[in-house]
């Protein structure tokens, strides 16, 4: 809706008169012109919901913001960044650019202008940005949906925290999983540490003692409910869960999958309540938390990063991964989905022994490097028989 703010606080339609004392006034204005001309609706640029962008610094230059932006490509949105830097200064943006997918066209760079006109332009549904000032613009000069990130007492600030920690017990029988979603002491690579207690006042009022509201996800996903929290505690690791999982379809799968080894990471959607800095590291004491979620880290995006590769330092480690998923896949008989999102897991287990591989230190020996390069391609095979 063409609704533009003026300097002197009032508002004007397209290129009109500064008029209105109000947006809402504006856009009954507008709203009765368009009513008297209806050709005139078509010339109006709809928001698209299914494009989401992201700024820069301080927002999808973290990890995070990353991660989020990630799920948004598996969901099927389309993704830009939109930035006030110079384009000069292109290098850091592209680099985020090409680690999450997005194409460097879908990347803006306003030098130095507010970014309401491009986010308008391109018909951009939901923007994400740490400057409230940006956000109050986009809001009131675009149809876009403009979210204010960065701000404690913020609603709209979900974080992730992700563990890489398998499953610690599984009774299919019972149809029960026990795990951690979470670990106190560790820096992250957000510079955070989950402190003692954090979980303390969710446990209580959103706990399965409290009013059952904290969920057990599949890869932060509402639209996959794994089961029910059964019993959700801090002890002297971290926070402990134990979940009755569902009898349908994604909850068999995903029994099976604990069964076989297959998850080995976990994540927590929450919203930061207290936190203190501390030497290098930033505490969080208190958050709201609002889900725990196991994670295949697998999505429909090939590119997306395995959190669990970190801790694979050698090919036998990933070898041994591989073969895990090429029983299961042979022998399971789990839906089409899930047997695809596996097959996706081994294409990537097998583009990081390649890159391994190619970094190895040029000292090897002849036939070091061809035996590995031997299970690199063995590893290819057992990708394309499937």
């Amino acid at each position: 809706m063409p609704i533009y703010a003026c300097s002197n606080g009032k508002y004007r339609i397209g290129d009109g008169e500064c008029m209105y004392t109000s947006r809402e006034n504006a856009v009954r204005a507008y709203q009765a012109y368009l009513a008297q001309h209806p050709e005139a609706a078509s010339e109006s640029k709809a928001a698209d919901m299914d494009k989401v962008s992201f700024d820069f610094d301080g927002t999808i230059s973290k990890e995070q913001w990353q991660q989020k932006a990630m799920q948004l490509k598996d969901q099927g949105k389309t993704l830009y960044i939109v930035t006030r830097r110079q384009e000069s200064d292109s290098e850091p943006v592209y680099a985020v650019a090409d680690k999450i997918g997005i194409p460097h066209s879908r990347v803006y760079f306003t030098n130095g202008k507010l970014k309401w006109e491009t986010i308008k332009r391109l018909g951009i549904g939901t923007h994400y940005d740490n400057n409230p000032d940006e956000i109050k613009a986009i809001n009131e000069n675009t149809d876009a949906n403009g979210k204010l990130v960065g701000s404690k007492n913020n609603s709209m600030i979900y974080n992730y925290k992700s563990l890489s920690l398998e499953v610690k017990d599984v009774d299919t029988k019972a149809g029960e999983v026990v795990g951690y979603f979470s670990a106190f002491g560790n820096v992250d690579s957000d510079g955070d540490i989950m402190m003692p207690g954090a979980f303390k006042r969710s446990i209580q009022d959103w706990g399965p003692e409290g009013k059952g509201r904290i969920k057990h996800l599949l890869n932060h996903d509402p639209s996959k409910p794994l089961g029910k929290i059964m019993d959700l505690k801090e002890d002297e690791y971290g926070l402990y869960y134990r979940s009755k999982i569902g009898t349908h379809q994604l909850g068999r799968d995903f029994v099976k999958m604990v069964e076989s080894g297959l998850i080995a990471e976990h994540s927590i959607g929450f919203k930061t309540l207290r936190e203190q800095k501390s030497g290098d590291a930033n505490q969080i004491h208190e958050v709201m938390l609002f889900e725990g979620s196991s994670l295949t880290a697998w999505g429909a995006n090939e590119a997306t990063p395995l959190l669990g590769m970190k801790n694979m330092n050698n090919i036998e480690q990933i070898q041994d991964q591989i073969k895990s998923f090429e029983k299961f896949i042979r022998n399971s008989d789990v839906t089409d989905e899930t047997i695809d999102l596996c097959i996706l897991k081994v294409k990537q287990l097998a583009e990081l022994v390649e890159r391994m591989s190619s970094t190895k230190a040029v000292d090897e020996t002849p036939a070091q490097q061809k035996e590995e390069e031997v299970q690199v391609e063995s590893f290819i095979n057992i990708i394309n028989k499937f």
